[in-house]
Order: C-alpha cells, then sequence, then structure tokens
C-alpha cells in the first residue's frame, strides 16, 4: 500500500470534489426546475418536510454513524486479513439490509396508524402521506452509504461522489414530467420518481464494490453470510455512540423545519432552497476534505504514528479554513444576487427570492464552524472516540432547539430565526468539542 501524504490527501480531495461537483451542479438543477415548476407553495413545502423525515435516518444508518464505525474497523481488517475484512463487508450489508426492512415495514405502519388520526390538519395529513411514500428510498440510500464508505476506503472517491447525481437528475426528470399539474396532485408521483431513484444510485455502486470483494477474497461465498459476526458485533458499540449524537442532529434538523412550518407555511421550502447554496462549498470543499482524510487518519492512528496524524489534522484544518472564509464572505456579499439568478423564475417570485436570501444569511453564519466540525469527527473517529462527538452533538441540538423555541415562540420571529439559530448552534458545537475533549485530543493536544 502506498504511503499517506498531503499529496494523495489532496488527490483523494480532488477526485471527491470532482464527482461531488457533478452531484451538486445535477442537485441545483434539480431545485431550480422544482422552483421553477412548482415554487414554494405549502404543497412544495410539505413534500420537502417529508423529504427530511423519510430519510432522517440516512446519516444514522447509511452515512455519518455508519462510515465513522465502518473505517477504521475496516481498515484494521484489511491490514490484519483481506478476508476478514471481505467478510466483515459482506455480512454487515446482509445485516444492514434486513434492519432496514424491517424499519421501513415498522415506520410505513406508524405512519398509517398516525394518518388515521382525525385531529390533524390537511397539511399534516399530506406530510404524512408523502412521508410513507418516500420510505422506501430508506432502504437504498443508507446501503450506498456502506458501498460509498467501501468505495472511499479503497480510494475510489470519484465514483462514489458522483453517483448521487444520479438521484437528482431522478427527481429532476419527475419534475419535468409533472410540471403543469397543481403541485398538490404532483407531489405524489414526484416521491414515487425520487425512490426509483435512489434505487439506481445504489445499483452504480453494486459493481464496483464486488470486485473489490473479490479481489480481497475471490473464494468468499456471498450467499454463506452471518450477521451476528464477531467483526459486525464490535461495530455495535461505536454506531451506537455515534448514532446517539447523528439521530440528535437529524431529529433536530427535521424539527427545523416544524419550526419553520408552525412561523410560516412557506418557511420549509425558503429553508430548503437556502441550505441547498449553504451546502454546495460544506459539500465541495468541507466534505471533501473530510472524507479524504478519514482513511489515512484512521492508517496513522493504527500504526500509532501521532505526527503524522497531527499533521494530516493540521492541513484538514488550514485547506477548510483557507477554503471557507471567502466563501462565507462571498456569500454576504453576493448571495441576495445568486438566488436571484439561480431561483427567480417561473412560480419562484421576488417575495420567495427575500426571503431565501435572509434564511441564507442566517446559515452561512455557521458555515465555517460547520465545516471545523466535520474535521473534528474524522479525528475522533479514526482514534475510536466515539464519546466526545456525542457529547458536543447533544450540546450544540440542546442550544439550537432552545434557540428556535426562544425565536419562533418567545419573540414571534419568522422562519428566518430557524436558519440564525442553526448558525449559531454550529459555533457551538464547534467549542463544545473543545469543552469536552479527551487527553490527547486528535485537534487540540493534551487536555489542561
Amino acid at each position: 500500500m502506498k504511503q499517506d501524504t498531503f499529496k494523495t490527501i489532496a488527490r483523494s480531495a480532488r477526485h471527491f470534489l470532482s464527482g461531488t461537483v457533478l452531484s451538486r451542479v445535477t442537485g441545483l438543477i434539480r431545485d431550480v426546475a422544482t422552483a421553477y415548476a412548482f415554487g414554494a407553495d405549502a404543497s412544495v413545502a410539505a413534500f420537502l418536510v417529508a423529504f427530511r423525515f423519510s430519510h432522517l435516518f440516512r446519516r444514522i444508518l447509511g452515512e455519518g454513524a455508519l462510515q465513522g464505525a465502518f473505517t477504521p474497523r475496516y481498515e484494521k481488517l484489511k491490514h490484519e486479513d483481506p478476508v476478514q475484512a471481505a467478510l466483515f463487508y459482506r455480512d454487515l450489508q446482509y445485516g444492514l439490509g434486513s434492519l432496514l426492512f424491517v424499519f421501513i415495514l415498522f415506520s410505513i405502519g406508524i405512519l398509517q396508524f398516525a394518518n388515521g388520526w382525525s385531529g390533524l390538519s390537511a397539511g399534516n395529513h399530506e406530510i404524512i402521506l408523502l412521508t410513507t411514500y418516500l420510505m422506501p428510498g430508506l432502504f437504498f440510500i443508507c446501503l450506498y452509504g456502506l458501498n460509498a464508505s467501501l468505495l472511499q476506503c479503497e480510494s475510489k472517491y470519484l465514483l462514489s461522489s458522483a453517483v448521487p447525481s444520479l438521484l437528482n437528475l431522478g427527481w429532476t426528470v419527475g419534475v419535468l414530467l409533472l410540471t403543469g399539474l397543481p403541485s398538490a396532485q404532483a407531489m405524489p408521483w414526484l416521491a414515487l420518481c425520487v425512490v426509483l431513484a435512489t434505487g439506481l444510485q445504489w445499483a452504480a455502486t453494486v459493481p464496483a464494490c464486488r470486485s473489490i470483494v473479490h479481489k480481497l477474497a475471490p473464494q468468499m461465498a456471498w450467499r454463506s453470510w452471518d450477521i451476528y459476526s464477531l467483526n459486525v458485533k464490535a461495530l455495535v458499540k461505536p454506531m451506537l455512540l455515534t448514532i446517539a449524537g447523528v439521530a440528535a442532529t437529524q431529529v433536530n434538523s427535521a424539527t427545523d423545519a416544524l419550526f419553520a412550518r408552525y412561523a410560516d407555511l412557506e418557511g420549509p421550502a425558503y429553508l430548503w432552497y437556502a441550505i441547498r447554496l449553504q451546502q454546495l462549498p460544506l459539500a465541495l470543499f468541507g466534505i471533501a476534505i473530510g472524507n479524504a482524510i478519514l482513511p489515512p487518519l484512521a492508517r496513522a492512528a493504527r500504526e500509532g504514528n501521532q505526527e503524522r496524524f497531527q499533521s494530516f489534522i493540521r492541513y484538514a484544518w488550514k485547506a477548510t479554513l483557507a477554503l471557507m472564509i471567502p466563501i462565507t464572505l462571498g456569500i454576504f456579499l453576493f448571495g441576495g444576487w445568486a438566488i436571484q439568478l439561480i431561483f427567480g423564475h417561473g412560480d419562484f417570485n421576488s417575495q420567495d427570492a427575500a426571503m431565501t436570501f435572509y434564511c441564507l444569511e442566517g446559515y452561512a453564519i455557521g458555515l465555517i464552524p460547520s465545516a471545523l466540525v466535520i474535521c473534528h469527527l474524522q479525528g475522533f473517529f479514526a482514534r475510536g472516540d466515539y464519546k466526545t462527538p456525542m457529547r458536543a452533538s447533544l450540546g450544540s441540538v440542546v442550544c439550537n432547539t432552545f434557540l428556535n423555541a426562544l425565536f419562533i415562540f418567545g419573540l414571534g420571529w419568522g422562519s428566518v430565526s430557524v436558519a440564525i439559530a442553526t448558525g449559531i448552534s454550529a459555533w457551538v458545537n464547534l467549542g463544545l468539542f473543545y469543552v469536552f475533549r479527551p487527553k490527547l485530543s486528535p485537534l487540540f493536544g493534551e487536555a489542561t
């Protein structure tokens, strides 16, 4: 295996960036098409809330928590015995698939029961119905997340970051086919298009993953899986610790939409369009650097090479700050112009553009700390410390919920305040990493 260096990390980040550019450009096209065809009315907002709810566990069972726990374990097994690494991936794939199947069926049953409650408003009934339609997509999204983790461990960053464009393209095709229908009639059909697109996204990664596993263990039998293997069990504890933090963040993201919906029926749509733009630089650069740094950090931690570990972390910090500081300034200076240029067409009127820009400014407050938090997470995950990220995440969620309640219920501010609360909470999250840092923290050195 080649030695990890700054150059190899930069090359991996560039490959991830190349695929992410394609994904984000198609995502932008998707959002522009949605805004043009349906604007930001209540049914579109209901669809976007349902999309968030249906993918609530995406970061828990498919990305984030899974990747943080999978990568160090896989790297360790591959170093000791490649066959065991292949068996670990196979068993985890079947175990995750079984868990998702049961969970989705259970969730759909709960949603159907809730939808029968007569006390719900028509808008809430619409959200529950759309969430039910979108739930099967969680199965494919999470299995894609596992495949993406394997591909990134094998330095195949381009493929893992490019295939999400298939979901965006499927969504866009659905919008184009449904243009002209009232949004209330179009949204259920759009949900079906999104689910089909998630399946295509997962399927696109299967051949490459099969090829990797075949090289590690040519004689491995795919049908003789064991979801209770020792290696899969060893993933349970770190997964549970990581899930606690990620789940809180995901629930917090979903409740953000509810706070915004309470303040303004169109509020979730404003937040959706704004956060798409805020997450563009975060995905292109922050996540690219974070994903590229995790496997090298895991290898350095496994070897006990503290000097190399710290140098990789410092490199990630410097690169992140060099990119995020000017981008943040650019959002405040040119964000309104960009929103009008990108979304200001069709049913997306000037009022929608103004409210989206205000939300974008709120989110931009937290762009720099959000990117640095990604560096933190990778450093702690690589060393097997899952408690510190969990505690920091829970603390920031409490802060965000408190601020949302204060701004919406206490001060009577509108949906823009949800974005402001999110931005402030990102700084709190970053600060809590320092407060909760253990001895020999990967980022702060010796705790005092």
